[in-house]
């Protein structure tokens, strides 16, 4: 599947079926929710932060994915999928949110049962730089 029609899925929301998930660093496979730029509504080169929203059923055992576990497949996330997204719709982006979550929730949104975890980058000279959420 072509990288444009991957970000067009994300950035409307749409986590289709024919979507292969997202590989990182562990076992987890992530599956693409939506891709949302901050500030909305204006042209690729004013987007200064992408948020990239992921689903992750597995998570929801957090004995066996818990945050120590996928930890670091948010560093691996952002260097692939989320720098190909700065690249491809926000080339002066400063920064990348990778979110995971067990079920598709609305952004802001939470629930006792559905676990989330985010972590924020800085983007620096085509790298992402963990920003210590």
């Amino acid at each position: 599947m072509k990288l444009a029609a991957l970000i067009l899925g994300i950035a409307t929301g749409a986590a289709s079926a024919d979507q292969a998930p997202l590989q990182a660093v562990s076992a987890v496979e992530y599956l693409p929710q939506e891709v949302l730029f901050e500030p909305s509504g204006v042209d690729d080169a004013a987007r200064r932060i992408v948020r990239m929203r992921l689903l992750a059923p597995q998570i929801v055992d957090q004995k066996q994915f818990g945050f120590d576990v996928i930890e670091s497949d948010f560093q691996a996330l952002c260097e692939s999928e989320g720098l190909r997204i700065v690249a491809e719709s926000a080339p002066n982006a400063r920064e990348i949110v990778v979110s995971v979550a067990s079920e598709a929730m609305p952004f802001g949104e939470s629930a006792p049962n559905v676990v989330q975890y985010f972590d924020l980058f800085t983007v620096v000279d085509g790298t992402c730089v963990w920003g210590g959420l």
